[in-house]
């Protein structure tokens, strides 16, 4: 071919657009073409002598090419393409800097950073022809974008991909320079919040072409990945608490491994677990007790496996506050002696993280205070202030009667739970009297009155009818089966098999249908109401607080007739009460933006400020006391949020890896009893953001490309972008026609084609 043109058109018609210079309206222009076989046909219907359809059909197909060929001649055929003057525009290319590039998923267990080095500085890198066209300037990103110049500045350290800000930066940094591409090699595993997209679109609007290179596997062939840890942020009776694990695998389907859960060098639990079908994710969960009371930095760790592609995502750090703090304070009135008071205080007390103060009636007009931490406090019998309730964050009432109450103390129950965020458990029968009072607002099952009850019904729990007195086993809903109230073993299966070993409850409180929004966790295996089971166990929302329905007194006999050293009664109680007092509302709350952080990330601290009667208090002064993991302090104010009452902001980056300490000091001119200081703690941990979910997102890469009026490129073709991007228009590019009707192999296909013509019709004998 290259006999017949030069190199420019050989180039063109592999990079141009074809037409026709001279041609009318293409379908004129096709039917022209159409109409000149008929035109030789018709012509060649009468010969000066004989012909067979065979010589005809040849001498038709000769003089019908010979006419068509001039026909494309004279339309004068050219091809359109787009170049760039050399060295007169920019070219930007944009490398991917970021921690995945380490990961040496390519042939010959290459690193991706290696190979991207290969291509661009090698031998036969694509630069140097690139920078006899173009001004280049060449960058690396992750969170940031910066200028290289060389292989050397190549680290893969970033510990994310921000794609969107890459091109933004790039926009702000070349925006006044005749740019006229870009190429952004990267495996498109964007882990930013912003969508790329846009970017890519505005650098289209402005007739700039991306083109993208992907990098990687599409799927890491061999690997295990811690991808999720989910653990109670803060613990309250430094017991054990649940670590659940999510474990996704490629590679190693129905392997073994050790999941093991490091406090620094000692393990504290550890489990072996069996690996699911390729490409799945399993979730696992360990039992962790606390060594010490402060925040404890774990790591959990699972087997590296032989052949395992990345090794970073096979460890995961994760902080638990096992700080000293107040215990819950939990009021507990009864109406009269029972057992069922004396085993619930029996639980609690052996709890370091509750306080449960109670005031029992042991008779008419005697009542006895246990667990009060002054001789003042519940003197005067149940609350009748704000002030006086408010210090509690639950309140449980057992077997009392309707006139122990005021209807002042009810009002301000109905607070405490609305407003305060506080807790109420009803734990037994409720009095009749209650029924039409906020008490039956409050509660997640809707009382109902004895007298209106089928009589096999009536008579409540003290009653010892074939109906209601009767020994049962309640039956956990699929709610009350995962409540972290009633989990007796982080094993599902444990747990269902300790469940049907608890000795049998004797009576039960009839209510009427659970509210909409409760939740039913415990019900009657046999008695039914109104269609439904008798709830035994339920819980609601209401307001700020949670309300709960215990419809036995007799969860007493999980312990007395149980072995001694059985702690499923009072395992049960404690995490009832926790769950119960722990959502209460607090005077200071410290939040933060997220779970965890990785170095660099911004920490955006927020803390809720309530005055004396939980209210929203904009009138606060604050001071955020911070400690790095290295024990330096550093102080700065708080500043109120105009948008959110109460709320006060803080904000700064987390430069170091490791357990940070906050302190937000408090001076209020909303009354007595505020907290002076509230503490709280994150941590700063490895980025693993880069090593899940790492495959090579050619998808994101396309679309960039798309969007922006360029190509995507798989990392083995990006030579072919050499000659591509200068055949793209762009903002800077020039128009270029290469004709072709006048090239020699044109005029050869015509000679040939004519000498083919005239030998056919001598050979025939015709003129």
């Amino acid at each position: 071919m290259s006999f017949f043109l030069d190199a420019n058109a050989i180039d063109a018609i592999q990079n141009g657009q074809f037409s026709f210079a001279y041609a009318p309206h293409p379908l004129v222009a096709g039917l022209l073409f159409l109409a000149l076989p008929v035109l030789v046909w018709l012509l060649y219907r009468n010969t000066t002598r004989p012909l067979t359809p065979r010589w005809k059909a040849l001498l038709v197909t000769l003089r019908s090419l010979i006419a068509m060929v001039l026909l494309f001649m004279l339309l004068r055929p050219v091809i359109t393409t787009w170049q760039v003057n050399p060295q007169e525009t920019y070219l930007a290319v944009l490398v991917d800097d970021s921690e995945s590039m380490q990961i040496s998923d390519l042939a010959g267990d290459q690193r991706r950073l290696d190979a991207i080095a290969d291509e661009l500085y090698g031998n036969n890198g694509i630069l140097a022809p690139l920078a006899e066209r173009y001004q280049l300037r060449t960058f690396a990103f992750n969170k940031q974008l910066r200028r290289i110049t060389g292989a050397e500045d190549l680290m893969a350290q970033g510990n994310a991909t921000r794609l969107d800000q890459a091109l933004q930066q790039l926009g702000e940094q070349l925006g006044g320079f005749p740019l006229s591409a870009v190429v952004l090699i990267s495996d498109g595993a964007d882990n930013a919040e912003a969508d790329p997209l846009a970017s890519a679109r505005t650098f289209g609007a402005d007739q700039i072409p991306i083109f993208t290179v992907g990098v990687g596997q599409e799927q890491i062939p061999r690997d295990i990945g811690i991808t999720d840890v989910s653990a109670a942020s803060t613990i309250l009776d430094n017991t054990v608490f649940d670590v659940q694990v999510n474990l996704a695998q490629q590679g190693f389907a129905g392997r073994s491994v050790r999941l093991r859960v490091m406090d620094g060098e000692t393990e504290v639990a550890s489990r072996t677990v069996l690996l699911g079908p390729d490409g799945s994710s399993r979730r696992f969960e360990l039992e962790v007790s606390p060594e010490r009371r402060e925040p404890i930095l774990y790591e959990l760790q699972v087997d590296e496996l032989d052949e395992e592609i990345i090794l970073q995502n096979n460890r995961y750090q994760f902080l638990v506050d096992n700080s000293e703090r107040p215990p819950l304070n939990i009021l507990y009135v009864d109406g009269h002696p029972r057992n069922e008071f004396k085993f619930i205080r029996r639980a609690a007390e052996g709890d370091e993280s509750l306080r449960l103060a109670s005031y029992l009636q042991t008779g008419p007009g005697r009542f006895y205070r246990q667990g009060v931490n002054s001789p003042t406090e519940l003197s005067d019998g149940f609350p009748d202030t704000a002030e006086d309730l408010y210090q509690y964050q639950a309140v449980i009432m057992g077997d009392i009667s309707r006139d122990f109450f005021n209807g002042g103390q009810l009002t301000l129950l109905q607070d405490f739970v609305a407003e305060r965020g506080g807790g109420l458990l009803i734990a037994g029968m409720l009095d009749d009297a209650f029924t039409e009072t906020v008490l039956g607002d409050i509660l997640p099952v809707t009382p109902v009155r004895s007298e209106v009850l089928p009589t096999f019904l009536q008579g409540g729990i003290r009653r010892g009818s074939h109906a209601t007195g009767e020994l049962y086993s309640p039956r956990l809903t699929s709610a009350g089966e995962f409540s972290p109230m009633l989990r007796l073993d982080s094993d599902d299966a444990v747990n269902r098999r300790m469940w049907g070993e608890m000795p049998a409850l004797q009576g039960v409180y009839i209510t009427g249908r659970p509210k909409p929004g409760a939740s039913v966790l415990m019900e009657h295996p046999v008695l039914q109401y109104q269609n439904q089971a008798v709830p035994v166990l339920a819980t609601q929302r209401y307001g700020s607080g949670r309300s709960m329905a215990l419809t036995t007194a007799s969860t007493w006999r999980w312990q007395m007739l149980m072995p001694s050293d059985d702690d499923s009664h009072q395992r049960i109680w404690r995490q009832s009460l926790r769950w119960l007092a722990q959502g209460a509302l607090e005077r200071v709350t410290i939040n933060f933006d997220r779970p965890f952080y990785n170095q660099g990330d911004e920490v955006n601290v927020s803390a809720t400020v309530l005055d004396a009667e939980y209210e929203p208090d904009n009138n606060a002064s604050l001071y955020l006391q911070r400690t790095d993991p290295l024990g330096e302090v550093n102080d700065v104010a708080m500043d109120w949020d105009i948008d959110e009452d109460g709320v006060y902001r803080s904000r700064f980056t987390a430069d170091a890896e490791g357990i940070y300490r906050v302190l937000v000091d408090v001076a209020s001119a909303a009354g007595t009893g505020m907290e002076t200081g509230k503490q709280a703690a994150f941590v700063v941990t490895p980025s693993l953001r880069e090593f899940n979910n790492a495959g090579l997102d050619s998808g994101m890469l396309g679309r960039i490309a798309e969007a922006s009026g360029g190509r995507y490129y798989a990392l083995p073709q990006i030579r072919q972008l050499v000659d591509d991007i200068e055949h793209v228009p762009g903002a800077y590019s020039q128009e270029v026609q290469e004709d072709l009707w006048d090239k020699p192999f044109l005029l050869m296909l015509l000679i040939a084609l004519m000498s083919l013509d005239w030998m056919a019709r001598r050979y025939r004998g015709l003129s």
